[in-house]
């Protein structure tokens, strides 16, 4: 099966930005933790701090499926991060398309 990566870049209001990187350092922390999910990093933008991308790796679409069904995704990524959120764009890359070795 086919390594999956997600790039989530996300955005909160300027005044909201410590609390959702508080918020998203518990999921990445969490998320780690699941035997699928084989990377799981989050970066916050020097130059505009209330901006954030997350860099994820999983085994497989199973393994991807498994951690949005997760409880702490649910628990902190649906009902916490997601209401704070004032942008969000996901995107889903199979590792076999990397165009560099």
């Amino acid at each position: 099966m086919t390594e999956l990566i997600i790039v989530a870049r996300v955005s909160a209001a300027p005044e909201d930005a410590d609390e959702l990187e508080r918020r998203l350092r518990l999921l990445s922390d969490a998320s780690k933790t699941e035997p699928g999910c084989l990377e799981y990093e989050v970066f916050r933008s020097s130059e505009r701090p209330e901006q954030f991308v997350s860099i994820e790796k999983y085994a497989d679409a199973d393994a991807f499926a498994a951690h949005r069904a997760a409880e702490h995704f649910q628990s902190i990524g649906v009902a916490q991060v997601v209401p704070m959120l004032a942008s969000r764009d996901i995107q889903v890359y199979p590792a076999d398309a990397r165009i560099t070795s």
